[in-house]
This record gives structure tokens, sequence and C-alpha cells, in this order.
């Protein structure tokens, strides 16, 4: 990052400058779309002038860039170093968790990236679908464990993954900072969901005292059972 214009080298002013461009210009291209907004626009924004945006931002795309990295692809950082092993019920909360905090930390700037991927150039929307594919992996990895070691019910891990990850992101839609939770009370809530929707034991006990919902538990155990001998074969 270049030296700030408002103070020397890696200052706390710098950063806190570059962060605020981000923020008004996700707010900018939300309300007007990428196209409908100049660097001029932010800058009025912040009441800055054009030449303190551009000190850190020459173009558009430049912001659009760095709002991918620090979004999408931090993601993927965070889901190719996260190491949760161990029971897969806790890991699963953890992950859903942290996954959740990551899009409810910067929800503005999340829609932005999501609303506009098709505008990176070739290289970056690579490097984003990477990170997205990352993401989707430690979902899969998660689940699929549970499943093999009975914590979780038989389940797609794929269409169950694409669901945690889409209730995670949805967030960024409908969340507020005004609102009676804050983010970590909507993160956890979100993992508690999470975990109840794929845990086995909740799932193994009949919902109804018929032996229509008996035979259903029962299918789902042979299902499992006929999993594991397959995998030992």
């Amino acid at each position: 990052m270049p030296a700030s214009p408002h103070g020397g080298g890696h200052s706390l002013k710098g950063e806190l400058l570059r962060d605020a461009i981000l923020d008004a210009a996700s707010r900018l291209f939300i309300q007007r779309g990428i196209g409908g907004t100049s660097i001029q626009d932010i800058a009025e924004a912040l009441g800055l002038t054009r030449t303190a945006v551009y000190y850190y931002f020459k173009r558009k795309e430049d912001i659009l860039r760095t709002l991918t990295e620090e979004v999408t692809m931090s993601a993927g950082r965070l889901a190719a170093h996260d190491t949760l092993d161990g029971d897969p019920i806790e890991a699963l909360r953890a992950w859903v968790r942290r996954y959740a905090m990551h899009i409810l930390s910067r929800p503005s700037e999340f829609r932005v990236v999501d609303r506009n991927a098709a505008e990176l150039t070739d290289e970056h929307g690579a490097a984003a679908q990477a990170a997205r594919r990352a993401v989707l992996t430690k979902f899969r990895e998660i689940i699929d464990r549970g499943v093999h070691d009975g914590h979780f019910r038989m389940v797609d891990a794929r269409v169950s993954a694409f669901s945690l990850i889409g209730m995670c992101n949805w967030t960024a839609w409908w969340y507020s900072a005004d609102g009676e939770l804050g983010r970590e009370e909507v993160a956890e809530a979100i993992a508690e969901m999470a975990v109840n929707a794929l845990k086995r034991e909740a799932c193994r006990r009949p919902e109804a005292a018929t032996v229509k919902e008996s035979l259903r538990v029962l299918r789902e155990d042979l299902a499992y059972l006929e999993t594991m001998l397959e995998q030992r074969d």
C-alpha cells in the first residue's frame, strides 16, 4: 500500500482513509452500480478531493479488485489454512460461525463483490472462483466426515454445503447493525441451525408415533449401515 498523503508511511490514518474509501465506494456501487459511480462521486461522499482517492485507487476496477481480495479471496485463505479436526459437530459449528462472521463483518462489500464478479479480469476472476471452491471444499469435508462417523444424517454433502454457504451469504442482504442482534449473536444462531439441520441424533427419533415414520428412520439407519459396509470392502 502506498504511503498516506495525510501522514507518514503505513500510518493508522492512512489505513483508515483507505478503508473509508472502500466503504463509501461499496455503498455507492450498491445504490448506483459501478457504471453509475465515478471516482469523483466517491471523493465527494467522503469530503475528499479526487486526487486523494487516486492516491489509493486509480480506477473503479482497482476498488472492485481490492474488495474481492478482502472478501472472497481472504475467505478462501481462511478455509485453506483453518484446521478443524476432531468432533465433526463442533468443527461444523466453529466453521459456520467463522464464515458467517467473515460475511457479517463486511456485508456491503460482499454484496458488491457478489453482484459484480463478471467485471473482474480473467486472472482475478479465476482466483476468486478458486477461493469460492476452497470454501465449498471446507464445508464438504466437514460434512462428509460427519456422515462417515455417524454424527450427521445421510445427506448429499455438496447440496448441504451449498445450502449452508447460502445461509451465511444471505446475511449480507438482511443483516443490520441497528438490529436487535449483534454480528456474533447472528453467527452463533446460524451455526446452531446448521448443526441441528445435519445432526443424526435429532433425526433418528421418529417425529411421530406412526409405522410410516418409524420405517423412515429405519431406512435411514440401513442406508448408513450399507454405506459403512461398502467403505470397508
